[in-house]
């Protein structure tokens, strides 16, 4: 393990856009890190690498690996890439940071998980949603007790425009289920509380080339009865990203806007008489969160540094992405057959 005098000598494979702009800033960003070696196959990325580190950069991982002393490697690359990738750099030594999804499927991570542990090191999930300045602040809004007791959970994306790349492809790991649904599905279940216990979902393709699938819906219900529903669909016009009903009001959140309305549900004298059933004035605010509704990558690289060079918990673990991953399979096996899967 890493110690707050010895700099944590990391690589990165894969620089791409998002291997430059988040993990690259990321680590630039924190002295805990010296950014050691970076691989890519792309020869634009690699020339782009020179030129952004005084550190050599190479087309093959393995040939990095065997030539370089690493503490960390983070994985950025196709989706399908990942899990070989983080066995070979386990075994070679490294703990890895691996962005999301960790791996394709459940399985995938279990076989991370069981290479960490034969490696004697950790393997973390790159999963920056958990800081979302939304999602933080909801939570600290359900905390307070404002809106009462959660009951139903609705989480979404949207957008109208299509792509073509990699992301499009089944045998890459392509689709919106594993790009987004990290994103989606995991922050309003840990806002609900407790565990998933069954699942319903529906996918397609609709607008993308390839053969994945580009749009999702699933509702989760959860051991306490909350109800969870994520989504990322096509549309110029969204819905709110977050729609939190509680038992006296409820959270809209469209981008970094804030509205909460609360009020007190008002029992009718006659119960026949409809009209009555109404609240009192329900009491609206709004507020503006941080611009970060994916995580500020320097703030993550910041808590990850002092997990690995202190020990202190980091804010994601591998089960914690397994267990995303066993709802994403979920979702996916529910729209195929057609059923509800329980968990």
């Amino acid at each position: 393990m890493p110690t707050p005098n010895h700099k944590v000598r990391a690589a990165i494979i894969g620089y791409g856009r998002s291997g430059r702009l988040l993990h690259a800033g990321g680590l630039r960003a924190n002295p805990a890190f010296d950014v050691a070696a970076i691989s890519s196959l792309d020869p634009a990325s690699i020339e782009q690498a020179k030129a952004d580190f005084p550190c050599p950069v190479f087309s093959d991982y393995r040939k990095m690996l065997a030539e370089i002393p690493l503490d960390l490697c983070v994985i950025v690359t196709r989706n399908d890439q990942h899990a070989a990738m983080a066995c070979d750099c386990l075994a070679a030594g490294a703990h890895v940071l691996v962005t999301k999804p960790m791996g394709v499927d459940a399985a995938e991570i279990r076989s991370i998980i069981a290479a960490a542990d034969a490696a004697g090191r950790t393997a973390f999930p790159f999963l920056p949603s958990r800081w979302g300045s939304d999602f933080r602040r909801i939570r600290e809004i359900v905390q307070s007790g404002e809106i009462g007791e959660v009951f139903c959970i609705r989480r979404g994306e949207y957008g109208f425009a299509t792509r073509d790349d990699w992301q499009t492809q089944s045998r890459f790991g392509g689709g919106i289920l594993l790009n987004w649904g990290p994103h989606l599905v995991e922050p309003p279940i840990l806002l609900a509380g407790g565990r998933p216990v069954a699942v319903h979902g529906s996918h397609g393709r609709l607008l993308n080339p390839g053969d994945a699938e580009d749009n999702f819906h699933a509702v989760i219900t959860m051991e306490n009865g909350v109800r969870v529903h994520a989504e990322w669909s096509f549309s110029p016009r969204g819905l709110p990203n977050w729609y939190v009903q509680g038992t006296r009001g409820v959270i809209i959140a469209h981008g970094q806007k804030l509205e909460i309305i609360s009020g007190t549900l008002q029992k009718p004298a006659d119960p026949t008489d409809f009209k009555a059933m109404q609240g009192k004035p329900a009491d609206c605010r709004t507020e503006e969160v941080g611009e970060h509704l994916f995580g500020d990558s320097k703030e993550v690289y910041a808590d990850f540094a002092r997990a690995l060079t202190t020990g202190e918990p980091f804010g994601a673990t591998a089960n914690d992405a397994l267990q995303i991953a066993r709802i994403l399979d979920a979702i996916r096996t529910s729209g195929n057959e057609q059923r509800v899967v329980t968990l």
